[in-house]
């Protein structure tokens, strides 16, 4: 019974990541926020409250701007989730910047600048 409940759960979230990426390239008209992608949406608080991980490559000082805008733009998300899913209930949407991209991508640079000596 508990696997057919995280199977559940699982399905809600992957909707949730392919709808809120569907209304991010269809109602956000912001330039600044050309570009960015969710990487993965989570359950957080007991199930009420999915926070939506994103990442958009470009400068360091966008993350602030980007989340703060999103997190503005969250009711208007979650209202459309809500249209779009009627027969669910839906948890609040937090949206937060995903810092393993850019660890991931210092790692590649790193391995990339390695010299390896002729043996």
């Amino acid at each position: 019974m508990a696997d057919s409940r995280n199977s559940g759960k699982g399905r809600l979230y992957a909707d949730i990541h392919r709808l809120l990426a569907t209304l991010m390239q269809r109602d956000i008209a912001d330039p600044r926020l050309a570009g960015i992608s969710i990487t993965r949406v989570e359950a957080v608080h007991g199930g009420q409250q999915v926070r939506v991980m994103v990442h958009k490559p470009g400068e360091e000082g966008e993350k602030t701007m980007c989340i703060e805008r999103l997190n503005q733009l969250a009711s208007h998300f979650a209202h459309q989730l809500r249209h779009a899913m009627p027969k669910r209930r839906l948890p609040g949407l937090k949206f937060c910047w995903d810092e393993s991209i850019d660890g991931a991508a210092n790692v590649t640079r790193l391995l990339n600048n390695m010299e390896f000596g002729d043996d």
